[in-house]
């Protein structure tokens, strides 16, 4: 059994490897209950679990703010539950019961990794002007040789996992872990992550379409 309760007392492990460029984010590793015959959820407590308290509370607030924008009902546990400190279950199951909700949604951070990536070298040709000197010229200058050595760019990853419960079952519905390349913020990946999760939530028919 799939328990979010479970789910929300792992540890968040922080592996870190060997980061430039525009931030892009998207879903590596989709999961679906296919036995799941629900309506899309229309009421949802949002966890962020992070030993952060200002982090928990801008990517549960930016959360709600993106899901009420689809037309459905959300909440963040720090409203909720009022606490900076990570919810415990009779904590979660109060406010559950409290509010009414039909998902939980929650949020963890599975890693961050610096990776270095190696460009190998390359050659290029440049055609030389068709006026350079005579035929002879022309033939033996027919080509500039541009050459780029090899190098390495560093790179970060900062992968999250995102799971959605049946509040009443307590059974996982939907996961997703979400990889954000080069983010220039935690806002940045909070953004970018809330964004590709929604969608795909959406396309699974598990919130309501816009």
């Amino acid at each position: 059994m799939r328990n979010f309760f479970r789910y929300v007392a792992i540890a968040i492990p922080v592996c870190l490897l060997v980061i430039s460029c525009a931030t892009t984010t998207k879903l590596t590793h989709i999961w679906t209950d296919e036995a799941y015959r629900g309506s899309p959820v229309s009421d949802v407590l949002v966890i962020g679990v992070s030993d952060e308290g200002a982090v928990r509370r801008s990517f549960e607030d930016k959360f709600v703010k993106q899901l009420k924008e689809t037309g459905i009902e959300a909440v963040s546990s720090a409203v909720a539950i009022s606490s900076d400190k990570k919810p415990d279950k009779e904590a979660i199951v109060s406010s559950i019961e409290k509010l009414g909700v039909d998902a939980v949604l929650v949020t963890h951070l599975l890693c961050v990794a610096k990776e270095e990536k190696y460009h190998p070298p390359s050659t290029s040709y440049r055609p030389a002007p068709y006026y350079y000197g005579g035929y002879y010229g022309y033939y033996g200058h027919v080509y500039d040789y541009v050459h780029t050595p090899g190098y390495y760019t560093t790179h970060t990853k900062v992968r999250l996992e995102t799971n959605l419960y049946e509040a009443k079952t307590e059974e996982l519905i939907w996961s997703g872990q979400s990889e954000t390349w080069d983010p220039k913020s935690k806002e940045d990946v909070i953004d970018s992550v809330i964004s590709v999760v929604i969608k795909n939530l959406q396309k699974n028919r598990l919130l309501p379409q816009k």
